[in-house]
């Protein structure tokens, strides 16, 4: 039996790369978005916005999104 160096690759299942490719965009998707809402209502408020109730429901419901998205690509990618 030969050994596989680092170099070689793998065979990869293409639904579990899919899977790892979505996760990534998501979660960088998600990073991005809460990164422009603070900043864009801290130039205002400065630290105050991380007071403000409704702050932090802008930030679930964009968490409750990505979270939806990765659900109904889970859903796609196993009726296929």
């Amino acid at each position: 039996m030969t050994k596989q160096s680092a170099l070689e690759s793998k065979p990869v299942d293409p639904k579990l790369k899919a899977r790892k490719l979505m996760r990534f965009w998501v979660f960088g998707t998600f990073i991005i978005t809460a990164a422009a809402v603070t900043t864009y209502s801290g130039v205002i408020t400065g630290f105050l916005i991380f007071r403000e109730p409704l702050y932090w429901v802008v930030i679930g419901v964009a968490f409750v999104a990505s979270v939806l998205v990765l659900l109904v690509h889970e859903w796609y990618l196993k009726r296929k």
